[in-house]
């Protein structure tokens, strides 16, 4: 071909890249775009604009096109680098580290082109931060850097609120306000929570979604910053990152945000961080395990330190005694002669502090105890030194080589972590007292301060007075985050602060009874219930020093917490914070009372005050203005007329509730459509009814971009849910598809759930176990979500003719189930292990009946295990009755004493309220009774109806086939076939039937 445009160039860095691509193009023979498209892997327009577009590519497509031309990936990275620099030549950073090249691609590509997570894992010293930070000085994105740090474990979200406040200050806010400004409206006030630098709207602290608003806020900002400029996160010692972090990064793992974002992780510092790591690894997109360093890459290293080759001996011997690991490498450079190191690295490291100057070990000091970059001048005021002296003693550590500037700023930080916690065991108690104090003080001056951090440095310099200070702030903060371990853990710490005697501390701002009283709710938010219940006792002894107010909460504190394990007593609690309430004249938070008063009638089993309550709770709140309020307590108002039977009642009030539009609140339209369609589901409503009742929901997941919101999933599972039940599956599978083309995570764990259900129908039995085996190691947090995962499965073993395999996962499946965690599923599970356990017994006819005994033992007592009976009237669902029926039809077939008429009444239940697969089920077995006892035509008709009922159910209609072809030879219907319209049949029944 002939030769390619050359785009009109300034002589330059960029005009000498394109010049010698170019000229490598004419030395290759000019092939063509195409064929080099096909040996590059990318699109012929892409390399044209590589050629021809007179803006600097981008490195992926620059260096696929150089290897397709078979040129010098090195000389044109030196060429990319210099002209991404504005002129300045500059030596890539890779010729500066030993090894890790292809490691170095794998970073490289992902921070320039990819999506997700990426991990570098590996033990201290294996050199993970010197490859990230190579990789991303060798990309032309923009790059954000954070660090966990163990004094910020206790600050939720930290290490995330340090990526995006190193975005904010890129250009003084400007970036990520005009991100902000593309983002759904609840992101700004949930970022707030983390940066209150932000100027944008106030947020709840009470607000339920909190958390969820906060994860999709993170991933909706990432996902606008990127479509503005490219940009990647870099984020390190995940071992050491807060718990949100973590969970946020979780989230990022699977979402859809476009931002790479690449963590190191040190193994076995964290039991919890090490937990993480083994169950995000699987949603990762890639997991890199670092390894030590051969000896050809330890010779690299040597040469890159000392500038010149070691000997074979010397290699030999470096290599043996650091066995790979490039920080020891680097100590043994040092001294090249020596034979060994020190039994513990912190040894060798603690060799280089010898001989510094009081002002260099000043500054020591204070960056050790800070654990973190902190400006010369923050260094300086904490050390107290400025001017020439802080000039010297930061040239002595340089010089030392015990600084590292991170990351291209001029921040102070010791070299490495190691380096670090070295120099702390290494202080005196006095010398390590004084420097948190210092750090503490300077860091408590900042404009927007870790409270979790200062509070750590004040405990660590034996201040109680100040710690304490701190932790009511830190507690606060991680309130509004609805962090509530990291918020109880500083509320525990604060009341074991507290003194025992004299006078409460004023420097607090909080008094013992609302220490309590925080702690209490904090507690609760755990789950925490019964340690709680002390700390409410102590509060409302506190009676005289409480105000009216606190008093109120109290009782609120109290009720919630004795809900559980005395129903009466909390029933009491509540009708007095209701009563405090009305005599403060707080509507709000009375008819937020007035919730816990009936949520404790209800546990109480009184069931028509609770009723009475609600509907007074329902009638003030109509008259508050709060319409995200009124309409909780509406949704609330019709669960209790469903729970109690008057279903048509319920339903309208759900029907009023979602016509109730609240503007910008996306999570609640969501959480309204989930209630809503459970309601409807409980009801068994059609597929379009509960499809209509979803689309508000749906809409909002599309618009705030939150469709891996937990309730988002489940509102998606019950509109499929609903398609399963009428036999629609076709509908279902156009549903559930888009969703679960991924392999299952945490977060699609539901819809796979549904996936593998919609897959048993289809006859896929074997796709559906594999795919129920991978969500199985996934996490179910409640005892629905457990019950529902465990029907599916049992049913697919079931359709794999594995009973035996249903009735141990069944088994163990509730084994851990305690008294009151039975749902809508628990009497669905039964009636399939019932199943499952005549099915093993009609197997193994000698033992018929030895075995139908103890099943039948078993199952009853699986059924008591329950504090309400799973089949009784607290079971609400409105295919109770027909659950039950097929239940005793299962025991009635394992003990061999069903009867047609069994399974017959079982169907009619079915068909009455439109679940035809389970009342083909129910004929299919019918028919089999009617064949044995010789009743032939019977059978052919149930058969017909069964055959009909199981349109969609690929297993079920090949047992019906089954049992025609085995057990029928012809049919003969006794209406004429001139009147029938069709061919005659003829029924013969085999002789044995």
């Amino acid at each position: 071909m002939g030769a390619l445009h050359v785009p009109d160039l300034e002589p330059g860095p960029h005009h000498d890249l394109v010049e010698e691509l170019h000229r490598l193009h004419s030395e290759a023979g000019r092939p063509s775009l195409r064929r080099l498209a096909r040996a590059a892997g990318c699109s012929h327009t892409t390399l044209s604009h590589v050629f021809s577009l007179p803006h600097l590519p981008a490195w992926g497509p620059l260096e696929a096109l150089v290897l397709a031309l078979s040129g010098d990936v090195t000389q044109f990275r030196e060429l990319w680098l210099a002209a991404t620099a504005g002129g300045s030549r500059r030596v890539p950073s890779s010729r500066r580290i030993a090894g890790r090249r292809a490691e170095l691609v794998v970073l490289r590509r992902h921070l320039e082109a990819g999506s997700g997570l990426v991990l570098v894992v590996g033990e201290g010293g294996l050199g993970k931060t010197t490859l990230v930070a190579t990789a991303s000085e060798e990309v032309s994105c923009w790059v954000a850097h954070a660090r966990g740090r163990a004094l910020l474990a206790g600050e939720p979200f930290a290490l995330v609120a340090d990526a995006l406040r190193e975005v904010h200050a890129q250009d003084d806010g400007v970036w990520l306000d005009r991100a902000l400004a593309e983002c759904p409206d609840f992101v700004g006030p949930s970022l707030r929570r983390i940066l209150p630098e932000l100027e944008t709207a106030f947020v709840d602290a009470e607000d339920r979604f909190a958390l969820d608003r906060m994860f999709a806020a993170v991933q909706s900002v990432l996902s606008s910053l990127a479509r503005q400029r490219p940009v990647a996160l870099i984020l390190e010692d995940l071992q050491w990152a807060d718990a949100g972090s973590l969970a946020c990064l979780e989230r990022l793992a699977v979402g859809s945000c476009r931002v790479p974002v690449v963590g190191t992780l040190r193994r076995g510092e964290s039991s919890a961080a090490d937990a993480w790591l083994k169950r995000v690894r699987r949603d990762a997109t890639y997991c890199i395990d670092l390894p030590p360093l051969t000896a050809e890459e330890t010779e690299d290293q040597i040469r890159l330190l000392v500038g010149a080759h070691p000997t074979r001996t010397e290699l030999e011997r470096v290599h043996r005694i650091s066995r790979g690991l490039p920080l020891f490498t680097r100590e043994l450079a040092r001294s090249m002669t020596r034979d060994e190191l020190p039994d513990r690295l912190s040894d060798a490291l603690a060799s280089h502090l010898d001989g510094l100057t009081p002002s260099a070990r000043a500054l020591v000091a204070v960056a050790a105890a800070a654990d973190r970059p902190l400006p010369p001048g923050v260094v300086g005021a904490a050390a107290a030194m400025d001017g020439a002296e802080l000039d010297e003693a930061l040239r002595e550590l340089v010089i030392r080589h015990l600084l590292a500037g991170p990351y291209d700023t001029s921040d102070v930080a010791l070299g490495h972590p190691m380096l670090a916690a070295t120099v702390r065991t290494q202080l005196t108690p006095g010398e390590a007292t004084s420097a948190h104090r210092r750090v503490a003080g300077v860091l408590a001056a900042a404009s927007s301060p870790a409270a979790a951090e200062v509070a750590e440095h004040w405990r660590r310099a034996t201040d109680p007075g100040e710690e304490l200070r701190w932790r009511v702030t830190a507690a606060r903060a991680a309130c509004a985050r609805q962090a509530r371990a990291e918020e109880t853990a500083h509320w525990e710490r604060a009341l074991a602060l507290w003194p025992g005697d004299g006078p409460p501390p004023a420097a607090a701002g909080v008094t013992r009874a609302e220490l309590l009283l925080e702690a209490v709710h904090a507690m609760i938010g755990q789950g925490r219930t019964v340690q709680a219940a002390p700390l409410v006792d102590e509060a409302r002894a506190l009676g005289a020093d409480l105000t009216t107010a606190e008093h109120a909460l109290a009782l609120r504190r109290s009720s919630q917490v004795m809900v559980a394990t005395d129903p009466e007593t909390a029933v009491l609690f509540a009708q007095e914070a209701v009563a405090a309430l009305a005599d403060l004249d707080d509507q709000v938070a009375r008819v937020q009372a007035m919730g816990d008063h009936s949520s404790a009638l209800r546990a109480a089993g009184r069931y028509e005050e609770a009723d009475d309550v609600t509907a007074e709770a329902l009638h003030l709140s109509a008259g508050l203005g709060d319409l995200a309020l009124h309409r909780e307590v509406l949704i609330e108002r019709a669960w209790h007329d469903v729970v109690a039977g008057r279903t048509q009642a319920g339903l309208s009030a759900a029907d009023e509730a979602s016509r109730m539009h609240v503007p910008g609140d996306h999570f609640g339209e969501v959480w309204l459509g989930t209630f809503h369609t459970d309601l409807l589901l409980m009801c068994c409503a059609s597929g379009d009814e509960i499809a209509e009742a979803a689309e508000a929901g749906l809409e909002a997941t599309r618009e705030a971009d939150i469709g891996l919101f937990i309730l988002s999933t489940l509102l998606v599972c019950n509109v499929v849910e609903a398609r399963i039940s009428e036999g629609a599956v076709p509908k279902a599978m156009r549903l559930i598809r888009p969703y679960t083309k991924d392999r299952p995570r945490q977060t699609t764990r539901f819809l796979h759930v549904m996936r593998s259900w919609v897959d048993v129908l289809r006859g896929d039995l074997d796709g559906a176990s594999k795919r129920l085996e991978a969500v199985a190691a996934l996490d179910f947090d409640t005892s629905s979500h457990r019950q529902a995962q465990l029907s599916v499965e049992a049913l697919c073993d079931l359709w794999l003719d594995q009973p035996g395999t249903a009735l141990r996962r069944i088994g163990d499946g509730i084994a851990e189930e305690t008294t009151t965690s039975w749902s809508p599923y628990t009497g669905t599970l039964l009636t399939l292990a019932a199943r499952a356990a005549a099915d093993l017994a009609f197997a193994d006819p000698p033992r018929r009946d030895e075995l139908a005994t103890g099943l039948s033992d078993m199952l009853e007592l699986w059924r008591r295990q329950w504090s309400d009976d799973p089949f009784g009237p607290a079971a609400p669902h409105v295919a109770m009755p027909a659950t039950y029926a097929t239940w005793r039809a299962e025991l009635a077939r394992l003990d061999d004493t069903a009867t047609v008429t069994h399974w017959t009444e079982a169907a009619d239940l079915w068909d009455r309220i439109h679940r035809p697969h389970d009342a083909g089920y129910c004929r299919w077995r019918a028919a089999e009774l009617s064949l044995a006892h010789g009743q032939g035509l019977i059978a052919a008709r149930l058969l017909r109806r069964a055959h009909a009922n199981a349109r969609g159910h690929v297993p079920l209609l090949r047992r019906i086939d089954a049992l025609r072809l085995s057990d029928l030879v012809e049919v003969r219907s006794p209406v004429p076939a001139a009147r029938r319209g069709d061919r005659a049949t003829t029924l013969i029944v085999r002789d044995d039937g």
